[in-house]
């Protein structure tokens, strides 16, 4: 799968979310979740443009993201496995190589509009995020979802060139 994504922080958390529900977003859920991301034995993730991680929260998942696809957007090839046991597994992965490399912690609130979700992130040393995704099915053309993730962002009055390309991760790693 693609994950067509866009991310940009906000000034203005409540008014963000006003206009998300005024779109007709549906509330699916709020968590607190906790991420900690791994760097490979055989390989510089971070060098690759890469992430692994591990996700512990309601829904438990190893998730791979592989390079960024373009220069405008986080557009990337996410796959995303379930996991029963995310202490395991992140044993597991410390046992065979694997490093741990940081833990980013939030608070997400996560909405649905049609094929989008919408989540407003609230990251405790980095502040307040929104992030608009929707995906395309591996080997289908992303840019007319791309188009339509920043229509999206037009229709709730926030700008383009207020994006960033950073992950979590990235945005941790550089302070």
């Amino acid at each position: 799968m693609i994950e067509v994504e866009i991310k940009l922080p906000l000034k203005d958390q409540e008014g963000a979310r006003n206009k998300v529900k005024k779109l007709g977003a549906n509330l699916v859920g709020a968590e607190k979740q906790i991420d900690i991301y791994y760097n490979a034995p055989h390989r510089n993730l971070a060098e690759t443009d890469e992430a692994l991680r591990i996700r512990f929260g309601k829904d438990a998942s190893l998730t791979y993201k592989g390079p960024k696809l373009d220069k405008i957007s986080k557009t990337r090839e996410e796959i995303v496995a379930p996991i029963a046991d995310a202490d395991k597994t992140s044993a597991i992965l410390k046992v065979i190589g694997f490093d741990e490399v940081a833990k980013v912690t939030k608070h997400r609130e996560t909405y649905q509009l049609d094929d989008f979700i919408i989540t407003i992130d609230c990251l405790f040393d980095l502040g307040t995020f929104m992030e608009i995704e929707t995906a395309v099915p591996e080997g289908e053309d992303y840019r007319s979802a791309q188009e339509r993730v920043f229509d999206l962002l037009d229709r709730l009055g926030l700008r383009k060139e207020d994006t960033v390309r950073e992950s979590y991760l990235e945005l941790i790693l550089d302070r």
